[in-house]
Formats: structure tokens, C-alpha cells, sequence
């Protein structure tokens, strides 16, 4: 399997007459785009704002974050399966990505009903909560209302069409061009000698919170539902077989680009295994896990780096994760955040004697930083927001001083770690 990804640089953006990328610079026509957008009959309204980094400005009832990519020849539609697209496997051929712009999804819409599934994702794009990737790019924000009337599955589905749809059209802007940076990803022959490296990702199910089959989270080729352990060729990661609330970390995951390009020289990269988080009983995380450990060893891996992408409940399988794999054998790197101590339990939830190697990345925030986020001059979308997000509770002010920033980086954008004395 060949994918070659066709890099075109965002440098600059602004709204303009026509849709289009030049030598680096990017123009939007917002009102065709509106237009689109509201071309769905599910669609109420729709705003279209461009912010920069260094701005005061906080965007709020983030649900999504988007790079635009596009399928320029092969199989497939990048990021398949969701909201009707095509579940044809993709990874193939080649594909266009505009680098150094997201599209963010701001629609005031409940996840799904029941624990969890509230809005209280935000980026702040200047002072000492910018420090997401997302602060670091302009970001096009397609602020969306979905009809009211419909379910909140209904509802969910319209405001990620949109963003999709925008993401889509902007990416569009490539066609036809040659792009200034291409790079090929295949897993070519390597030496016998080497050793088999898997990587195991691990990713949140809503099913067991929401108690539906179809509720909005990340989604692998569209379903959200809780699976068994799925084999996915890493090719199909960045054309966005799994999407859906962090789009834009996923295809981008420098820990997954690291591994590919090393593969041939420090080891042979021998694939992805997907698994899906947050089972309703130890019984099933079990499963989970001894599962995850024999496709890793049906795949020939003499190691693995195993990442996840949330906490308490979820983190159980994947540390017995790490433990079913070394107990086959497999020697693994386990990158995780860590519990802040205020919270007075250990680091770890269950720190097994079987994770030897482990990667931290912190506990979410800078010790420097006192635990508080600057008031901003705007704020993009809900103007009321969960002052604590671990205790979700009690609605203040999204413009005023907020507690944070926690936002712990599951593969390796920064290199917030964490000190132990």
C-alpha cells in the first residue's frame, strides 16, 4: 500500500473573492461557503470566522478540529465513513493536505445525552492556554446552529457535515496543482534483522456512557461503537480512517509519523492496531487487551508503543494492555499523561510491575502558569462554559478567568513531560 502525501503551505490567509490556494497563500470565499453550508436543510445558521494566533480571542463548544485533506487519485474519500461518506479503505494513491490551517467546529450541540457527553472543549489563542498545535495556525471556525427539532444524533451529524463540507471545499482549492512537498509512505521490505514494532492507539467508545450505537465521538471508518481490536495499515491513519473530535492530532500524529519514518532503519513497522476504550466491566477490558496482545503477536511484533487518548475508566484496558503484551513477550513503550496531584491519587491509576518503559507527558499544565487562564476580549461560540472541567460543574463566564490550561498531549506535539522528585 502507497500513499503520497501532497504537502501545499498555508502562510497566509484571508477572505477574498474566490476560493483558492497561490504560492503559500490561501483565499476563502465566505459567502459561497455559507452558502454550502446552508444548503442543508438541517443547518439554522451558519458564521464563518477567521482567527490568528496571538489574538484574545477563546473558542468554545469545540467539538472538532479538521485539516483540510482531499483524496487527489486513489480509492476512498479522506476521512471515511462519517456523516454518509464512503467506507471504501483508504491509504492509497494520493492525497492533498493544506498545512498550517484547521477548521474548527463550534456548534452548541451535547455530544449525546447522558455522563459525559456535555461541551467543554475550548482553545485559547494567545497567553498561557495556547498551547495546543491548533493556537500555533489560523483557524477557520464554522460556527453552526442545527435545527433544534431534530435528535441530538440529527443535530451532531448536521454540524460535522458542515465542517466536513468547508474542510472539503478548501482542500478542493489543490486541485490540479503540483504540490510543493510530496512524501511517500509505504511499508517496504525490510532486513529480517530488524525488529517488528506495532502501533497500538487507543481510542474512547461513547457506547457505554451514551447507550447508543451512533453518538458523536472518534470515530474508526465511522463507527463509535465499541469493537474488537481492529488492524489498520498506518496509511489509512493519515487519510483519516479514524476522525472525529481530534481530526486534525490524529492525521498529523507526529508519534505514528516518527515510527513510519524509521521504519527500514531502526525496525520494520508491521502496522497499526486500533483498539476502542471504555468498557462497561474488567471482563470486557480484559478481552480487550488479551485480544490487542495476540493480534500483536499474530502480527510478528517483538515490540509496540501503545498510546490512548483519555483517562479513568479508559485507561484500565490500556494499561492491561501493556501488560498482556509484555506477558506475550512484546516489549512496550507506554507515552501517557499523569494524574495532576491535586487530585491526591497516584500518577498512575494502576502502575503495573509490566510497564517498564513509559513516556510522560505531563499532567496537562505548566507548573508556571498558577492554574489560571487570562480573561480574552472574544469568545467564538457558547458564551457560558464549565469553570472545572474535572468536575463539570457551574457555568461562569467563557470570557473571564478560567482554570487551566489542561490539555494533556497524548503523541508528542510538545514536550510538556513531568518532573519527579
Amino acid at each position: 500500500m502507497r500513499l503520497e502525501l501532497g504537502t501545499f503551505p498555508v502562510e497566509d490567509v484571508a477572505f477574498g473573492s474566490r476560493t483558492r490556494w497561490r504560492e503559500g497563500r490561501l483565499e476563502i470565499n465566505r459567502d459561497e461557503l455559507a452558502r454550502a453550508v446552508l444548503s442543508d436543510r438541517r443547518i439554522r445558521s451558519v458564521d464563518l470566522e477567521l482567527v490568528r494566533p496571538g489574538e484574545s480571542v477563546r473558542i468554545t463548544a469545540v467539538r472538532d478540529v479538521l485539516e483540510p485533506r482531499m483524496k487527489g487519485k486513489g480509492p476512498g474519500m479522506v476521512y471515511p465513513g462519517v456523516r454518509g461518506r464512503p467506507v471504501t479503505p483508504v491509504g492509497k494513491g494520493r492525497t492533498h493536505r493544506l498545512a498550517g490551517i484547521a477548521v474548527t467546529e463550534v456548534a452548541e450541540v451535547p455530544m449525546y445525552k447522558g455522563n459525559d457527553g456535555w461541551l467543554d472543549s475550548f482553545i485559547d489563542m494567545s497567553g498561557p492556554g495556547a498551547v495546543t498545535p491548533f493556537a500555533s495556525m489560523p483557524n477557520l471556525c464554522v460556527v453552526v446552529e442545527a435545527d433544534p427539532r431534530l435528535s441530538i444524533e440529527d443535530q451532531n451529524e448536521a454540524a460535522h457535515a458542515a465542517a466536513l463540507m468547508v474542510s472539503d471545499k478548501l482542500a478542493g482549492a489543490t486541485v490540479g496543482l503540483t504540490p510543493p512537498e510530496l512524501e511517500t509512505f509505504e511499508l517496504t521490505k525490510t532486513s529480517p534483522d530488524l525488529p517488528r514494532v506495532v502501533y497500538i492507539c487507543c481510542h474512547r467508545s461513547p457506547q457505554h456512557y451514551s447507550n447508543s450505537l451512533y453518538a458523536f465521538w472518534t470515530a474508526i471508518y465511522g463507527l463509535t461503537r465499541l469493537t474488537p481490536p481492529w488492524v489498520l495499515h498506518p496509511n489509512e491513519l493519515l487519510d483519516g480512517a479514524i476522525s472525529v473530535r481530534t481530526s486534525w492530532l490524529l492525521v498529523n500524529n507526529p508519534t505514528l509519523l516518527e515510527m513510519y519514518r524509521r521504519h527500514g532503519k531502526d525496525y520494520a513497522f508491521a502496522g497499526c492496531i486500533a483498539l476502542r476504550t471504555r468498557w462497561s466491566s474488567q471482563a470486557e477490558k480484559d478481552i480487550t487487551s488479551l485480544q490487542a496482545a495476540k493480534v500483536a503477536q499474530m502480527l510478528g511484533a517483538q515490540g509496540a508503543i501503545i498510546t490512548y487518548d483519555a483517562g479513568g475508566n479508559d485507561f484500565m484496558e490500556v494499561i492491561r494492555t501493556v501488560q498482556a503484551c509484555e506477558r506475550e513477550g512484546i516489549k512496550t513503550v507506554f507515552i501517557t499523561g499523569e494524574e495532576d496531584s491535586s487530585t491526591g491519587g497516584p500518577p498512575l491509576l494502576e502502575p503495573l510491575p509490566e510497564a517498564k518503559a513509559i513516556v510522560s507527558v505531563g499532567v496537562g499544565h505548566s507548573s508556571s502558569d498558577h492554574g489560571v487562564l487570562p480573561a480574552v476580549q472574544r469568545v467564538i461560540g457558547q458564551k457560558m462554559i464549565i469553570k472545572d472541567p474535572s468536575q463539570r460543574q457551574h457555568l461562569v463566564p467563557a470570557s473571564g478567568e478560567l482554570p487551566g490550561p489542561r490539555w494533556i498531549d497524548h503523541y508528542g506535539f510538545s514536550r510538556l513531560s513531568c518532573a519527579e522528585f
